[in-house]
């Protein structure tokens, strides 16, 4: 069984080339690599599986969460001198294996990917993420947190939708778009952009784009024809007359100060993260004036409306607009490929991605 890890430094002098990468984060040099484990025991009969199901990955991929993780992983390694992990990764498809014996909903040979609902609890099982460990090869789940695909949907796809999809639609229910609204996508190259994009092909309202860098809008806007205009936070060029009803962020700490004034009375504003999440970003990001914001949102009667993953039913109802318009896909990697090529893509180090990077495991299935 592999793994995708970040591993001490002692087991990663033991590892191939190939099967390794040094992931900068903030100055520090993390390592990452491939590693074997044992594939978990699973009594199909027995009453401690009754409710559980064993998954054979197919395919994972990475977020821009796993970066804290990773980052929290190695701040736990670093010193320890023995050969040890810590799996990482947080989207997957997989095939059921087994399933227990009260499992009605799954059977074998499904295709599954993670319901990450949020925020009840459902069939007595905890919301959100199940796993940060989800490049597990193998990895066994309570049937409640698996959702099963579409068969419109590959399996390489379906190891790219779980968050990203849940999310986005939950973001869109969220914020109510009315017919003939102005509606901004902030960081229009990111993958929750990507999502949120994907989800509003055949909304009746005028979608903007906004980038940080300016970079990759051609082909934004070529991927996405409906787009009406795509602006850049670096040249500030937003008219005076385009005024926003609904913003989706991905990063409201660096966009929610600058957009206020170009919100309408009433608008909504719908974010799902902020880019500070690394300790180093955390404690030198610059401080806002918490008074002032909140003020200036409150002059406009702003809906300002944090987002959190998604209920099951956002995660159906996203998957369902896969029928007609397919989640961009990037690359897809196989053990063919180096670690550190599937690192670079996943987190865009040549500044050359263009949508989702997935690792498709072999299928023995």
């Amino acid at each position: 069984m592999k793994a995708l890890a970040v591993v001490t430094s002692s087991l990663f002098e033991e590892i191939d080339d190939n099967n390794k990468h040094l992931l900068s984060i903030d100055g520090l040099q993390i390592p990452l690599a491939f590693v074997k484990g044992t594939k978990p025991d699973f009594d199909s009969q027995s009453d401690q599986c009754a409710d559980l199901v064993l998954i054979k990955k197919s395919s994972f991929s990475l977020n821009y969460r796993d970066l804290a993780i990773i980052e929290m992983a190695w701040y736990r390694l670093k010193s320890v001198e023995e050969y040890t992990y810590y799996p990482i990764g947080s989207d997957f498809s997989g095939y059921v294996e087994a399933v227990g014996k009260n499992v009605t909903s799954l059977k074998i040979g499904d295709l599954v990917i993670a319901d990450c609902f949020f925020p009840e609890a459902k069939n007595g099982v905890m919301p959100g993420i199940p796993s940060n460990h989800s490049s597990r090869e193998y990895e066994i789940y309570h049937h409640a947190k698996l959702l099963k695909v579409p068969s419109n949907i590959t399996d390489y796809e379906a190891g790219t939708l779980s968050i990203g999809t849940q999310t986005a639609t939950s973001m869109i229910r969220k914020g109510d778009i009315k017919k003939g609204e102005n509606v901004l996508i902030t960081s229009i190259t990111s993958n929750t952009s990507f999502f949120l994009l994907n989800n509003l092909w055949d909304k009746d309202c005028n979608v903007y784009g906004l980038s940080y860098s300016g970079e990759n809008i051609v082909a934004v806007r070529n991927h996405f024809p409906f787009i009406k205009d795509v602006f850049s936070i670096k040249e500030n060029n937003i008219p005076q007359d385009v005024m926003f009803d609904v913003v989706l962020d991905a990063f409201s700490d660096t966009y929610l100060e600058r957009l206020i004034p170009k919100l309408n009375s009433n608008a909504r504003y719908v974010t799902c993260g902020i880019f500070n999440q690394s300790n180093d970003k955390i404690t030198t990001a610059k401080p806002t004036n918490l008074s002032m914001l909140i003020a200036n949102l409150m002059m406009k009667n702003v809906s300002f409306i944090g987002n959190c993953l998604g209920s099951t039913q956002d995660l159906i109802d996203g998957l369902d607009q896969y029928k007609n318009h397919k989640m961009v896909i990037d690359k897809v990697f196989t053990e063919e490929d180096s670690l550190s090529d599937f690192i670079s893509k996943s987190y865009n180090l040549d500044g050359n991605k263009f949508g989702k990077v997935v690792y498709q495991y072999a299928n023995d299935l």
